[in-house]
This record gives C-alpha cells, structure tokens and sequence, in this order.
C-alpha cells in the first residue's frame, strides 16, 4: 500500500507538471495589438515659400528657415484606434505642430476613403472666431449639377493636446457607407492661411505642407 501511494502521488505530480495552469491556457477577450500610420515633415518649414502650394512638379522642398511660423509648422499625423482594449469605438486623427495652433488658419488633412473621393479632418480658425472642427466628405452625397462634387462639412470632435490637434471620430458618426474596416487614403496635411473674414475668406496662401503619402489607414487596425 505504501509503495502504490508513493507511485500514485508520483503519477498525480507528473500529470500536474505537464499540465498548463489554468491562466497560461486562458487567454483575456481583446483586441490584436493596434497598428497606427503616421508620417512626418521636417521641422522649421512653416514658411509658404517652400512651393508648398505644389506648383513645381517636384512638390514641396521642405526647407527649414529662420521664418518659420512655429504654429502653423508642422511635425507629424497619425490615425489610430480608438478602443477600449476589447472592443472599437472609433479612430483619431493627430497632428502635430511645433507649437499649439493659433487663429488665422486652416489645418488640414486631405485624401478619401472606401466610395468617398474627398474624406478630410479640418480644424478651421478664423481671426476672432472660435475654431471650427469637421470631417468634410462626399461620402452618399449627391453630384451637383454645376459641379463634379458636393462635399457637406460635418462637426467632428477635435482640441488641442499641447502642441497637437486631435480629432476623434466615433463609429456611430461615420458617413453613409463607412463603418469599421473601411478604408481611408490619407492624402497630405497642410496648413493654410485664412484671409478676409472667418467663414468668408480664403484659405491661401498654403503655409505649410506635407509630402503625398501612399499609406492607407482600415478603421480599426
């Protein structure tokens, strides 16, 4: 009997060692790690006199300058997830600045997305006006008759994080015919003067500007 116990408590030990523990074969719900796309500009080219305007065929030089409007310079974008480690709630959309924006200009970020030709994040701020910020698409929106497109201007989510401008769109405010997994094909981010008055003027000369980008971004990733 002493020798059967010696054996079966060995059996008993051996079969619990080569058992995984209940938390190593257990895995929490969640998401696959996030994946975010962002480029960069160069740093100290916030001048319009980079070609940012895309005049020349080459595109904009990116020239660093002693003119440089640190405001209106900008560093970085970058669209990411917005979960809450299990399930996706939307995305955001981050610029960022050499310094917080400033009234009396456009910050902008362009390009489309799945059916959409014109998917844009604005963050308009005219002088003494408050800023203004909108998702601009033509996503189910009728052609006009006297244009090839009609984009409506759509109030999003947006503040300023330190030196940064960041838009939150949630998945219960996308467009007609986006929803999780589609996919937007950011364009450039570029920053823009606004002259005359707030609503009114015009938005050139084009301060600042990122290269063309070819990367695309599929909500939630």
């Amino acid at each position: 009997m002493r020798l059967r116990g010696t054996l079966t408590t060995a059996l008993a030990l051996a079969a619990l060692t080569a058992t995984p523990s209940l938390a190593a074969v257990t895995t929490k719900a969640g998401l696959p790690a996030a994946k975010p796309v962002s480029w960069t500009d160069v740093a100290g080219d916030a001048n319009g006199l980079n070609d940012e305007s895309g005049l020349s065929p080459a595109g904009p030089s990116n020239m660093a300058t002693p003119g440089s409007i640190a405001s209106d310079d900008l560093l970085a974008v970058t669209f990411a997830r917005l979960d809450n480690s299990k399930t996706v709630s939307g995305l955001t959309v981050t610029m960022k600045l050499s310094a917080p924006p400033a009234a009396g200009a456009l910050y902008r970020i362009t390009g489309s997305a799945t059916g959409c030709s014109t998917f844009w994040f604005q963050y308009y701020w005219g002088l003494g006006a408050s800023p203004v910020a909108t998702l601009r698409h033509n996503c189910g929106v009728a052609a006009s008759t006297t244009s090839a497109t009609t984009t409506v201007s759509v109030p999003i989510d947006a503040k300023v994080v330190g030196s940064s401008i960041v838009w939150t769109l949630k998945l219960t405010d996308l467009p007609a015919g986006i929803k999780l997994g589609s996919v937007l094909s950011p364009t450039l981010a570029e920053v823009r003067a606004i002259l005359g008055a707030a609503g009114t003027g015009l938005t050139l000369p084009t301060i600042d500007q990122t290269d063309v980008q070819t990367a695309t971004y599929k909500i939630g990733q």
